[in-house]
C-alpha cells in the first residue's frame, strides 16, 4: 500500500520550554518543506517561565493570544492560496 504524503499544505508552529522551542521549530521547517508543506515566518513561543505555572499549569500572558492569532491567520492565508494546487492534483 502506498502512503500518501500530504502535499501543497501549509503549517503553523507553537514551541515550549526554556528557549520556547526555537530550536524544535527551526528543525521542523526543513523537515516540513521536504514533504512539500509550507511554513508561516509568525510563530507562537511559549515560555516555561511566564506561560506555565509551576511548570505544569497552562497560565499564557495575554499576548500570546496576539500571536497565536496572527499565526493562524497566516496559515489560512497560505491554505488558501496552496488549495489551487491540490484541486490540481485532486488532493483535499
Amino acid at each position: 500500500m502506498v502512503r500518501r504524503v500530504p502535499r501543497n499544505k501549509a503549517a503553523g508552529f507553537i514551541g515550549y520550554g526554556y528557549t520556547m522551542g526555537a530550536r524544535a521549530v527551526e528543525h521542523l521547517r526543513g523537515v516540513m518543506a521536504s514533504v512539500q508543506v509550507a511554513t508561516v515566518r509568525p510563530q507562537g513561543g511559549l515560555s516555561l517561565f511566564t506561560d506555565f505555572e509551576n511548570s505544569t499549569l497552562f497560565t499564557p500572558v495575554a499576548m500570546q493570544e496576539t500571536n497565536l492569532n496572527t499565526m493562524l491567520d497566516h496559515v489560512i492565508a497560505w491554505s488558501d492560496a496552496l488549495r489551487t494546487l491540490r484541486d490540481k492534483r485532486g488532493e483535499k
